[in-house]
């Protein structure tokens, strides 16, 4: 007869998925120990960006970058939000020959990178199509960056295994992917002109999973690209 502790019997009745659930995050927990991670979030204050009635993409954004703010920080990472309330950043912007308000909010984001040395810079907006078909999260990266691509390539796969999406990640020429000198992405959480998704992005659990998505493509990238 083969006799079990206490503390062997409690594991004995530990599902199998949450013992490996426990493992996997014990073994991430140190993945971005050290790494400098800014979470841009697209938009503030004058700027609401795309929306549709009574729903601001811009609140939706800052949500969900908080929530990948509090994920990363379990992981031991340094984050630096762009906004943390409603407001843009164009009187942060340092470069005195930049003109224009949004020009200078872009520039301020990009600035960040430097002034806290990061490592990461992820953007995170909200889409709108003529279509109301058009749905999913999508990842974009500048094309001169091999880095940025592997990074974008990661975030897409987590993000596609929430809607059993098969997108890849594409190349865009955005301000924020092309001026910055660290691996970059920019993602679209997914579409407010689908009327389904539009509920989804409002909703604060499918916010999480977003989030946590999010946080799973970056350590995946450093996991892939330990350099």
């Amino acid at each position: 007869m083969i006799f079990l502790s206490k503390k062997n019997l409690f594991l004995a009745f530990i599902p199998l998925f949450l013992l490996t659930f426990l493992v996997s995050n014990s073994m991430n927990d140190d993945t971005l120990s050290g790494k400098v991670i800014i979470v841009d979030a697209g938009h503030g204050g004058v700027d609401s960006g795309a929306n549709r009635p009574g729903i601001l993409e811009k609140d939706i954004n800052l949500a969900v970058a908080i929530l990948v703010k509090n994920n990363l920080e379990h992981h031991q990472a340094k984050v630096i939000l762009s906004r943390t309330v409603d407001s843009d950043l164009s009187d942060d912007c340092d470069n005195q020959l930049i003109q224009g308000r949004w020009r200078r909010d872009l520039a301020a984001r990009v600035e960040l990178v430097e002034e806290h040395q990061a490592d990461l810079f992820i953007s995170i907006h909200a889409n709108v199509s003529p279509s109301p078909k058009s749905q999913g999260a999508e990842v974009f990266y500048a094309a001169q960056s091999s880095q940025s691509k592997l990074l974008a390539d990661q975030l897409q796969k987590a993000l596609n295994a929430l809607k059993k999406a098969t997108r890849k990640a594409t190349k865009a020429d955005y301000f924020v992917l092309r001026r910055n000198t660290v691996p970059t992405a920019l993602i679209e959480l997914g579409y407010l002109t689908n009327p389904k998704e539009k509920e989804l992005l409002l909703d604060p659990h499918y916010q999480y999973e977003l989030s946590d998505a999010i946080v799973q493509g970056i350590l995946n990238y450093y996991m892939n690209n330990p350099s």
